[in-house]
């Protein structure tokens, strides 16, 4: 069993990294914190008495299915799945162009949320398209529809942010 101690370690080593990856998903400070307790919560509740192999990694499936769950409580997410599944958008968006961290930032904010969900855990969590659509139930051609039109949001939205 677990004493209180490992509790307090699990909190301070992965309460970060966790926040941030539900903000990223969420897009929202005070969610995005909610979600992080209650992943570790769910560890306290449940996970102590399973043998996890990689707990930094059932921690992160943990949090991003709740941040999913967040999105989903608010009726954007499927709303907009039911409308799109375009595969043969294949269209980048490449540029040389440095960009400092508040600009990204600030980009991926304005996003919708399908698309900062879809950036964050391809680029950020490097999850593949088929993970992805298993995460979400999603298609895998949706998820890369998805993903292809938020790249393109987020260079716009970069650029707006730059003038």
């Amino acid at each position: 069993m677990r004493n209180s101690i490992d509790i307090e370690k699990v909190y301070d080593t992965m309460s970060q990294r966790l926040y941030n990856i539900s903000l990223r998903i969420v897009g929202n400070s005070a969610d995005a914190e909610e979600i992080m307790h209650d992943s570790i919560l769910q560890y306290w509740k449940f996970g102590k008495n399973q043998d996890i192999i990689d707990l930094r990694k059932w921690l992160s499936s943990v949090c991003i299915r709740k941040s999913i769950d967040k999105l989903r409580e608010r009726h954007r997410w499927k709303d907009f799945l039911e409308g799109y599944e375009d595969p043969a958008l294949e269209e980048t968006v490449e540029e040389d162009l440095e960009y400092d961290i508040q600009t990204i930032r600030n980009a991926m904010a304005s996003l919708p949320d399908n698309y900062r969900m879809v950036l964050s855990l391809h680029l950020f969590e490097g999850y593949d398209y088929q993970e992805i659509s298993q995460i979400t139930g999603a298609k895998e051609n949706t998820i890369r529809c998805l993903y292809m039109r938020g790249k393109q949001k987020l260079a716009a939205a970069i650029r707006h942010n730059r003038s």
